[in-house]
């Protein structure tokens, strides 16, 4: 798939992203539950559209949290951004960007969140779970997930089924929300002028700014 030339990442979120996701209002459910994978990791693709016959990869920031469970164990996930075409095996091997879960039966959390992209990122979910007696962590059996479309974005509910008992797919529930960032990247970059506008603002307009009466008057000290 084709991506924007001039694609890159942000290394952080600005202050002005929203600490929860900002979807806007539902739109329609695009298909209800379904199963993924009898396995224990869960892919969330990044956005794209077609612009003129080719795909082009939609500036998007992506949530999650966990929002129910009803499981036993302990459970808890662990979620990696890495770029198109990796082996999430190969993940296993490398710290986690986000854990949401741990120690503790399925309770809700804060949504965490990735920077803002604008190309071919992949989100890697790994399901996993562990007996309170016992020290080591299992991976899942199975996840689903049901996917909701929104005016900004789209919302995945995902679920997993930890020990493949019941394949109830709700012993740990995660939400996903890709929130589309279209002007991100267009508010970053720099306005350009011309070299008549910045002489004219430079002899006209630029005294009048300096002088507004807006501006805190003088000290005497510094007359």
């Amino acid at each position: 798939m084709a991506s924007d030339a001039r694609a890159w990442t942000l290394p952080w979120s600005p202050w002005w992203m929203p600490h929860a996701p900002d979807l806007g209002c539902f739109v329609r459910n695009e298909h209800p539950f379904e199963v993924d994978s009898n396995f224990f990791f869960w892919n969330e693709y990044p956005p794209w559209q077609m612009i003129n016959g080719q795909p082009f990869y939609i500036p998007h920031q992506v949530y999650a949290r966990v929002k129910c469970g009803e499981a036993a164990y302990y459970q808890r996930i662990r979620a990696w951004m890495a770029p198109e075409g990796t082996n999430p095996l190969s993940l296993l091997l490398q710290p986690p960007h986000h854990v949401l879960g741990g120690d503790h039966r399925p309770t809700p959390s804060d949504w965490v969140r990735f920077p803002v992209q604008k190309g071919p990122q992949y989100y890697w979910f790994a399901g996993e779970h562990r007996p309170p007696t016992q020290p080591d962590w299992r991976r899942d059996a199975s996840v689903g997930h049901v996917f909701d479309r929104y005016q900004n974005g789209t919302l995945s509910t995902v679920g997993w089924d930890d020990a493949g008992g019941d394949l109830d797919y709700d012993d740990l529930t995660m939400e996903v929300a890709v929130v589309y960032r279209w002007h991100v990247f267009e508010s970053l970059e720099t306005i350009t002028l011309a070299d008549a506008e910045i002489e004219r603002y430079t002899r006209s307009e630029f005294p009048k700014v300096a002088a507004s009466p807006k501006a805190a008057p003088r000290s005497p000290d510094y007359e």
